[in-house]
């Protein structure tokens, strides 16, 4: 047993007394500390350590002021101080004394019932590993383990680096399997048209086969993952994968205009008609999609604290021959009439650490993306964020 099936915003005393009720013991996702970390050197190179053993497994909890015999917690000893002052003090040490810093690291202070507080951080799996010390010039990592934490050997260490480009490898190998599937109709529901934009938003933690989330809780929020383009969010059903948000409001429509599909692992593609009704299409509304409901599907994952890095990837399909239009009055291709080649272009993905709250500022996110759609247009440099105001209302 432990906090980690809790979002850490719903954790409340009564979950840290059961923690003692069921003689939860330290394991690779909770370690319990009877005192905060203090401000000396030693202190701090002792958070950094069992904050980054954390992040380079599988991340987890520490649970501050419970005292613990064995690993075996046995009662809440509260923090005294203030818990909102301290926990910033906590995530400002992390981000100090960490190299790369860890992303969506969370704090928490629960308050007690007799006063004071229990501080909660919570580390995240990590998909930027290795996490090491930089605090004092200490340049040492960690790794974890049911045990605690450890100092990782050669062999580990190398594992730990090549994660990351496996799991790169991983998510193009998602995105071309789901674009080949949609292209030969075996899409969640029947679209209205073969001239597609395919939008996939993939946090890294989705490969985490551990950690699926709940359809049930998903399901709550469904009005936030509207499908791309024309209609509204008006329907909604339950499948195998996850659940999906329909622009018709007809569920038994033959055809839909567009869908999103919100899978279990955090994993959301949106799929739309995209071609006008001559046969253009326009990089205008590509752009506005890609980047406008990507920011929507990101801020609605954040609830259930699914966060960065995320991969957010693009493609076309069924464009061969068709023209590519700016979309933007008194802006024209400069070079003619543009045709598609191609019948799939698969744009470069974007890959974020952060996301900015402004939607302007997301965009510069998009820059090669953007640029990309841009020149199929047959313009040389992308013209999205210079018409920013037109195209994202900011």
């Amino acid at each position: 047993m432990a906090l980690t099936h809790l979002q850490l915003a719903d954790i409340r005393e009564d979950h840290l007394q059961r923690l003692i009720a069921a003689q939860a013991a330290e394991s690779l996702h909770v370690e319990y500390k009877r005192e905060t970390y203090g401000g000396s050197d030693e202190q701090r190179r002792e958070f950094l350590a069992d904050v980054s053993s954390f992040a380079n497994a599988s991340g987890g909890d520490l649970v501050i002021g419970m005292t613990a015999a064995n690993g075996v917690p046995t009662e809440i000893n509260p923090f005294a101080g203030d818990g909102e002052m301290e926990r910033l003090r906590l995530e400002q040490m992390a981000r100090d004394g960490l190299q790369p810093r860890i992303a969506n690291l969370q704090t928490q202070a629960i308050p007690l019932s007799q006063g004071g507080c229990v501080i909660v951080v919570r580390v995240p799996r990590s998909y930027n590993q290795p996490h090491r010390i930089i605090f004092k010039n200490s340049g040492r990592f960690w790794a974890r383990s049911s045990a605690g934490k450890y100092e990782p050997n050669v062999e580990e260490l190398r594992r730990i680096f090549i994660e990351a480009p496996l799991l790169a490898e991983r998510i193009r190998a998602f995105r071309i399997d789901r674009v080949s599937k949609i292209a030969a109709g075996d899409a969640p529901v029947v679209l209205a048209g073969n001239c597609l934009l395919i939008l996939h938003v993939v946090p890294y933690s989705s490969f985490n086969l551990a950690t699926p989330l709940s359809v049930e809780e998903l399901e709550t929020k469904w009005y936030l993952f509207p499908p791309l383009g024309r209609g509204q969010a008006t329907h909604r059903y339950v499948n195998f994968d996850g659940f999906v948000v329909l622009s018709n409001g007809d569920p038994a429509a033959a055809q839909h205009h567009s869908y999103a599909q919100v899978f279990r692992s955090g994993i959301v593609e949106a799929v739309a008609t995209i071609a006008r009704s001559d046969g253009a299409v326009l990089a205008s509304n590509i752009d506005k999609y890609c980047v406008a409901n990507s920011k929507k599907y990101i801020d609605a994952m954040s609830k259930f604290e699914v966060g960065c890095p995320i991969a957010i990837l693009a493609s076309l399909i069924g464009v061969s021959g068709r023209t590519m239009e700016s979309g933007i009055d008194g802006l024209f291709p400069r070079y003619g009439e543009q045709k598609i080649r191609p019948d799939h272009l698969h744009f470069s993905e974007v890959i974020l650490d952060r996301v900015p709250s402004n939607l302007t500022g997301y965009a510069f996110s998009f820059y090669q993306l953007l640029e990309q759609i841009w020149n199929t247009a047959g313009f040389s440099s992308q013209q999205s964020i210079t018409n920013s105001k037109w195209m994202f209302g900011s």
